[in-house]
């Protein structure tokens, strides 16, 4: 395998997958796929790419994450799957921006929640009416990470800028 070049002042990832519905609904290769799309995934490659990352200066890796994804503010239950495998890649972003600052002290390693955008994941949802252009969204997301600092690192941030609990 080809050694990557280091030096990346920025890196985001992102997936998605079925949604999934209510517990008498769960299965195995429900939950299966949602954590290879949606941690298994992205923690490879966050693994892969993040030691990359500029060392003396500032840079950013973020994981697209979901508001549904976090434990503490879960009052709706349901979507098993895509929550269980969302909650899991904040863990393991969580886990590597602690590891990432002992060797990058100044990587900001962000989980963040785009909101309800508009797409084929959201529209059985009523994403149509209730979503927002994914220009939108990509935008609101620069900004959070424009404003977030080597201290921030580990966190999980709306596309607002409200930090969201795990």
């Amino acid at each position: 395998m080809q050694s990557l070049p280091t030096g990346y002042r920025a890196l985001v990832l992102g997936a998605s997958g079925a949604i999934g519905g209510a517990l008498a609904e769960l299965r195995a290769e429900h939950l299966a796929a949602s954590f290879a799309v949606n941690a298994i995934g992205p923690a490879l490659a966050l693994a892969h790419f993040a030691p990359a990352l500029a060392r003396g200066e500032r840079s950013l890796c973020a994981v697209l994450s979901a508001k549904v994804g976090s434990i503490g503010d879960n009052r709706l239950g349901g979507w098993y799957s895509y929550r269980a495998s969302k909650a899991a890649l904040n863990m393991l972003l969580k886990t590597a921006a602690i590891e990432m600052a002992r060797t990058h002290p100044q990587a900001v390693l962000a989980a963040l929640h785009p909101g309800t955008v508009d797409s084929a994941l959201s529209a059985p949802f009523r994403g149509a009416q209730i979503g927002r252009p994914a220009a939108d969204a990509a935008r609101d997301l620069l900004a959070v990470l424009d404003g977030l600092r080597p201290e921030d690192s580990g966190g999980f941030w709306a596309y607002d800028g409200q930090r969201l609990p795990w």
